[in-house]
This record gives C-alpha cells, structure tokens and sequence, in this order.
C-alpha cells in the first residue's frame, strides 16, 4: 500500500468513528475506484506522452480515426469524449498546429466545420494503437480471464447506476466542478 492509499483509507476509517451516517463501504468503494483510475491513468499516458500526446489528444484521434470519413463537427466529438468536454475547440486546435487534424466544411452544411484526420495524424495514431494496447495488457493480463470479465461486468453496472437514471437532485448537482 502507498501512502497516499493509507491516507485516504485512514481517512475513511476515521470519519466512519467520528460520523454516525458516514457510509464507510460505499465511500471505499468510490475511493479505490478513484485510486484505480488515477494508477491505470498516469501508466498507461507516460506512453502516450513519448508520442507527444495527452489524454485528450489520443481520444480525439481514435474518434476520428473510428468516425466518419468525411470527418465529425467538434459538437459530435465533445459529446463522445471519454475526457474532458471542456476545450474541444483548444484540442482541435492543437492537432490542428502539429499537423494531425484539419478542419473542412462540413458538405451537408456549409456553416459547420469537420475535424478531419491528416495523414500525419493517421500514422500517429496507427502508432498510438499498438502501444496503448501493449500498456493495456501489461496493467491487467494479471487478471484471469474470468476476472477481466467480471470486473467489466462490474464496471458497467456502476455506470448504469439507478441513481444517475433518476432526476437530479438539485442539493446533488455539481457546481463549478473541474473536469480533468
């Protein structure tokens, strides 16, 4: 265990004796979901970062490269993002500096514009692809077969949480939240 995980499972511990309604499981469960994140998280980019690309650029390029031809609105792209919607505009741009992306009139649409892979950008992300993957593997071919498949089964059904298909609660909902 690293310090950082003692500290914040010291934590929990501390507030379930000091707070009567804390709910300890479910707040260790959120934590090491955190934790777990973060981990797999600076892996798997440290790769990333030798090719010159952040989280954000990488999802963008794999979305291009699985989207249509022709090329997707930044709209599209922000919706689809696995990171932070916050700058698509500024991610676009940047691809666009390096020479990875341009932009084209959208053909059904003369007022949109498409971000569009370069062939630049396809040779990146072609060599992103295997690495990635390697990185994947390397973090979680540790696990059985079968705990693969019930860690993702568990996964998804936190992501299908009754709790985020029921109407906000005002007194829940985020303000001024940062996105990463």
């Amino acid at each position: 265990m690293d310090r950082r995980e003692g500290f914040y499972e010291e934590s929990v511990r501390e507030l379930a004796r000091t707070m009567p309604r804390f709910e300890a499981e479910f707040a260790d469960l959120s934590l090491n979901l955190a934790l777990t994140y973060d981990v797999q998280h600076s892996f798997l980019w440290k790769s990333m970062c030798r090719l010159g690309l952040a989280k954000s650029s990488f999802n963008v390029l794999m979305l291009l490269r699985h989207g249509p031809e022709e090329g997707m609105q930044l709209s599209e792209i922000g919706e689809l993002l696995i990171t932070s919607r916050a700058n698509v505009t500024g991610i676009i741009d940047h691809l666009e500096e390096k020479g990875h992306v341009k932009r084209v009139v959208d053909s059904r649409d003369r007022r949109a514009r498409l971000a569009r892979l370069t062939k630049s950008g396809e040779a990146l992300i072609e060599k992103a692809i295997p690495l990635h993957s390697k990185q994947c593997s390397l973090l979680m071919g540790h696990l059985t077969p079968a705990e693969r498949r019930t860690l993702l089964g568990l996964l998804k059904k936190v992501r299908r949480s009754p709790a985020l298909m029921e109407a906000e609660d005002p007194e829940l909902a985020p303000v001024g939240v940062n996105e990463d």
